[in-house]
C-alpha cells in the first residue's frame, strides 16, 4: 500500500538542495504500516531556467537510477500510485476534508493559470533568478490617509508588485477583504498577487501577500512539537516586541491565532517569515540536534535579529532585505548562523545573545550564585528570589532554568544579554574559588554591568585619550579572556561587590584570630 505526500513550496528547488525531505519520507515509511510512501514533485518551466539546471539533472537522473540521498525510489504514473494508496496524514487541511475518502482525489492535468498571461510569461523568461525580474519603481507615499477612491484610482494605474500589494493593504485594513474592486474583491486580487508575485519570486510582496490572506504554512503544528519534544520552548512575536511562549503542543488554528496576533501590528511579512522559521528550525533540530546546544528559549523573532545582524555584516554596504530572501536561502542563512563562529566579537555576542544561547552548565552556576544571595539578584527590573526559590525547585529542574531564561527575557539588546550571561559566569568562578564570600543585600547585575563598562571606559581614557560615553559599543566589541577584555573588568565589579557583602570564615581554620 501507498501513502501519497503533496510535496509543495513556492521555492521548488530547496527540494534539490536539501536531501532532508526525501529522508524523512524513507524514515515516515518504515515506521508506518503504509510501508512505501509515494512524493508528488512538481516540475515547472521557469526551474529549467533558474541556473541550477545541473542540480536538477541530477536529482532526476538518481531518481532514474532507483536511489536518491539513501533513498530507494520507485518512479511511476501518479493515477497507477494513487489506485493502491491511502491518505495517512493532512494536518494542513481544512477540517471539512480531513475525513474524505481517497476515492474522491481527482488527478488532474496541470494547466496554465488564467492570470498568467502573455506579458507574465514573458517578464518570467526573462528572470535570471530571484529579485531579477525588472519590476516598475514606483515611489507610493502613505495612502492610508487618502480617501478611498483616490487609492483605487492609484491602483488602477499602478504597476508594481509592490505598489499593488501596498494599495490593497489599505484598502482590506479600511474597507474589508469583501470590498470589490474592478478586478474582483479585495481578497481575490491579493491571492492572485500572491501567485504572481510567487511565479517572479518577489518574495517580499508574497509574504505581505499571503499574510493579508491569512495564509498558514504546513505541517506548522508538528514543527513546533517536534522543537517542545527536545525540551525547549518556543516563542512567537516580533523582536523588541511582546512574544508569546509556547510550551505545549497546539492545533494549527491556535497556531494561527498567536503568529498573527503578535506579528501583523508591527510587520505584517513577520507572520509569514516566523512560520517559514519554525518550519526550518523544526527540520534542523530534527537531523541535526547538537546545532541548538545551549539553547532553550527558540525565541523566532530573536533568531530573525540574529539573522538581519548576519546580513549586515555580510552585505559590505549593500544590505539586503531579509524579507525579499527565497525560502532556501532563508534557511540557509539560518543554518550559517546557527553554525558560523564569527572573530568579531561585538557580531558574536550580537548572534548569541539573539539566539539565546549559553554555556554549559550554565544554570547550575546561577543556582549556586543564588544560594549565597539571600536576598537575590536583579536583571532588567526582574527580582530573582533566594526564597522560596531554592525551597521550591531544585538544581536540575527545568523550571529553575525556564526562569532564569524568563529573567534574561527581560533584556532588549542581544549583545547586552550576552554580557549578562558572562557576568553571570564571572560571579561563579569567584564564588567557586572563594567559598567564604557571599553577597549582602540584593545584588543589581545592571549596575555590575556598568560599573565594569565604567572601569573599561577608565582604561581606555588613559590608554588612548578616548572621552567617556554612554554608547557600550566598543565594550561588547572587546574580546573576553584577554588582558583588558571584558571578563577582567566583569571581575573587578564583581569583587568589589563581593567585599562589601558577608565573610564566612571557618573557625578551624588556622588563621583565624581569637
Amino acid at each position: 500500500m501507498f501513502m501519497i505526500i503533496w510535496c509543495h513550496c513556492q521555492d521548488h528547488l530547496c527540494i534539490v538542495r536539501d536531501s532532508w525531505c526525501m529522508d524523512t519520507v524513507a524514515k515516515f515509511g518504515r515506521n508506518s504500516v503504509c510501508a512505501r510512501p509515494t512524493q508528488c514533485f512538481y516540475l515547472k518551466d521557469y526551474m529549467i531556467r533558474s541556473g541550477h539546471m545541473s542540480e536538477l539533472l541530477d536529482m532526476l537522473a538518481a531518481f532514474k537510477r532507483g536511489e536518491y540521498a539513501g533513498v530507494k525510489i520507485r518512479l511511476g504514473n501518479l493515477q497507477t500510485l494513487m489506485s493502491t494508496a491511502c491518505v495517512e496524514h493532512l494536518d494542513f487541511m481544512l477540517s471539512e476534508y480531513i475525513d474524505i475518502g481517497l476515492g474522491s482525489l481527482e488527478v488532474k492535468p496541470l494547466e496554465e493559470r488564467e492570470d498568467s498571461n502573455v506579458l507574465d510569461r514573458h517578464t518570467r523568461k526573462s528572470s535570471t533568478g530571484a529579485l531579477h525580474h525588472e519590476e516598475e519603481d514606483v515611489l507610493l507615499e502613505d495612502m492610508s490617509g487618502c480617501p478611498t477612491w483616490e487609492v483605487i484610482q492609484h491602483l488602477q494605474t499602478c504597476t508594481s508588485l509592490k505598489g499593488q500589494s501596498l494599495l490593497l493593504r489599505v484598502l482590506l485594513k479600511r474597507e474589508g477583504p469583501n470590498f470589490i474592486t474592478d478586478e474582483g474583491t479585495i481578497v481575490d486580487r491579493l491571492e492572485r498577487l500572491c501567485r504572481k508575485a510567487g511565479d517572479m519570486k518577489y518574495w517580499s510582496v508574497v509574504r505581505l501577500t499571503a499574510s493579508l490572506c491569512g495564509k498558514l504554512v504546513d505541517s506548522l503544528a508538528p514543527s513546533i512539537t517536534n522543537v517542545l519534544v527536545r525540551g525547549k520552548q518556543v516563542t512567537l512575536g516580533v523582536f523588541g516586541h511582546e512574544e508569546e511562549v509556547i510550551s505545549n503542543p497546539l492545533s494549527p488554528g491556535e497556531i494561527k491565532n498567536i503568529v498573527y496576533s503578535k506579528c501583523m501590528p508591527h510587520d505584517e511579512r513577520e507572520a509569514v517569515l516566523q512560520q517559514e522559521m519554525i518550519i526550518y528550525i523544526g527540520n534542523i533540530i530534527s537531523t541535526t540536534p547538537e546545532l541548538f546546544d545551549g539553547i532553550l528559549k527558540i525565541r523566532a523573532g530573536w533568531f530573525i535579529q540574529a539573522m538581519k545582524n548576519e546580513l549586515k555584516a555580510s552585505s559590505e554596504g549593500n544590505q539586503q532585505d531579509i524579507h525579499g530572501l527565497s525560502p532556501s536561502a532563508i534557511k540557509q542563512l539560518l543554518l550559517t548562523v546557527l553554525t558560523q563562529k564569527r572573530e568579531d566579537w561585538l557580531h558574536r555576542r550580537q548572534l548569541d545573545g539573539a539566539l539565546g544561547r549559553t554555556p554549559k552548565d550554565f544554570y547550575d552556576k546561577v543556582w549556586q550564585i543564588l544560594e549565597r544571595s539571600p536576598a537575590g539578584f536583579t536583571v532588567s527590573g526582574f527580582h530573582l528570589p533566594q526564597q522560596p526559590t531554592l525551597s521550591d525547585m531544585t538544581l536540575s529542574e527545568m523550571n529553575f532554568a525556564l526562569l532564569v531564561e524568563r529573567m534574561l527575557g527581560r533584556i532588549a539588546q542581544p549583545e547586552y544579554r550576552q554580557i549578562m550571561v558572562e557576568m553571570l559566569m564571572v560571579l561563579s568562578t569567584i564564588l567557586y574559588r572563594n567559598p567564604e564570600l557571599e553577597f549582602q543585600g540584593c545584588v543589581e547585575l545592571d549596575k555590575l554591568v556598568q560599573e565594569s563598562f565604567q572601569y573599561f571606559q577608565q582604561d581606555q581614557s588613559q590608554s588612548h585619550g578616548q572621552e567617556k560615553q554612554d554608547d557600550m559599543t566598543a565594550f561588547f566589541n572587546t574580546p573576553a579572556g584577554v588582558q583588558h577584555g571584558t571578563t577582567s573588568y566583569l571581575a573587578k565589579a564583581a569583587v568589589n561587590r563581593l567585599l562589601q557583602g558577608n565573610v564566612n570564615i571557618d573557625q578551624n581554620e588556622p588563621c583565624t584570630v581569637s
